[in-house]
């Protein structure tokens, strides 16, 4: 298990209080035309969406691609602007990405996007991916440096790596390094868009198992975005499946996928490829 680097936050609370509370969240982009490119209207794409994610659980939000899954999982980073809306973590107030007591939301909630490869800067090294968080917050390189090499070995990356490329990896890989990077600042919380999706299969079933080992390990929160119904039923707590921005079902994930009560998630898991002998 990777060591803390600090003392358990100040923010920490009793399991009752949810690591993430949404109420009313709705972001809307401008559909611009005409010669000048003036805002003719605007197109909802996520529309009044509340949730709660509790301490150390994975709720996994559903839909097909464009219902706006993760437009969702951005706005709560700062990624997409989104409409005023009631957001806690840990029981403590979030406005303009400030956490009530002065912390930002990237001190507590990290996210793993889609693309590995994408998201690593191709000029850097892995050593300078891993260890830029922590030298930005003022930890010296070598302390950094440590956490990394400690790191690297939690998500089973060979010792030596420090000095390759992202191109020197496998796609599996590649990911590995974007989860390691995102457990530098030891967050509370992952939002994971869409992680395995570009994954083969036998490398997305190594992936999930290492999210729910970290889940345990470090008590962390998930919030899951996928489409792979297989995916969510291995390893969800809490299932929110959404469509066209709306959220239309919601629940303990063995419930809702066994026993859908709206047509459309009944649509979603009908559509769901089944080996027959």
């Amino acid at each position: 298990m990777v060591k803390p680097m600090r003392d358990v936050d100040s923010m920490s609370h009793g399991q009752d209080v949810p690591a993430i509370e949404v109420n009313g969240l709705t972001v809307r982009f401008p559909v611009r035309g005409g010669v000048l490119g003036k805002v003719k209207d605007y197109f909802t794409a996520v529309d009044n969406v509340s949730f709660v994610l509790p301490q150390g659980k994975i709720l996994s939000i559903v839909g097909e691609s464009g219902c706006g899954k993760s437009t969702l999982v951005k706005s709560l980073v700062g990624l997409v602007p989104a409409e005023p809306f009631d957001y806690k973590l840990f029981g403590a107030p979030v406005v303009n990405g400030k956490i009530a007591g002065g912390k930002r939301v990237c001190d507590l909630v990290q996210m793993v996007f889609q693309d590995p490869f994408s998201s690593l800067n191709p000029r850097q090294t892995v050593v300078e991916i891993l260890t830029a968080p922590l030298v930005a917050r003022g930890v010296s390189f070598d302390d950094a440096r440590d956490r990394a090499r400690r790191l690297l070995d939690r998500v089973s990356i060979p010792d030596g790596a420090l000095d390759k490329f992202p191109h020197e990896f496998s796609g599996g890989q590649r990911q590995r390094l974007c989860i390691a990077r995102s457990l530098m600042v030891e967050p509370k919380v992952l939002l994971c868009d869409e992680v395995t999706s570009a994954l083969d299969v036998s490398v997305q079933a190594q992936i999930l198992h290492l999210l729910d080992d970290l889940r345990n390990d470090l008590g962390l929160s998930i919030l899951f975005i996928s489409h792979d119904m297989q995916v969510v039923r291995a390893l969800s707590d809490d299932v929110l499946v959404m469509y066209f921005g709306k959220v239309v079902e919601r629940g303990i994930a063995d419930i809702v996928l066994t026993e859908p009560q709206h047509e459309y998630t009944k649509k979603l898991l009908a559509s769901v490829p089944v080996i027959r002998r």
